[in-house]
């Protein structure tokens, strides 16, 4: 199955670390928040996800991070925001 890319942002560094250590399961790579998000952190998460409703799952699943984060969905270099968490 053809998994999608999605790119999570944060307003916090905390936030960033707390997101990356729960969805280890993911794998997700830490990256530099592209310039097309705007965060105020300059930390963000790039995994992989089967459809968007998974990626919303493991993303809410984070309790470190609600009001903390956004949710985009990576098209290949442009980012259409999925949910605030």
């Amino acid at each position: 199955m053809i998994e999608s890319m999605y790119v999570m942002a944060f307003e916090s560094t905390h936030a960033a670390m707390a997101a990356y250590h729960a969805l280890a399961q993911a794998k997700p790579a830490m990256i530099p928040t592209p310039k097309a998000i705007s965060a105020g952190c300059g930390m963000s998460l790039r995994f992989a996800a089967q459809d968007t409703a998974a990626a919303c799952a493991l993303a809410e699943g984070v309790e470190q991070i609600k009001g903390l984060a956004s949710l985009y969905a990576d098209k290949d270099g442009s980012f259409d925001l999925v949910e605030k968490l």
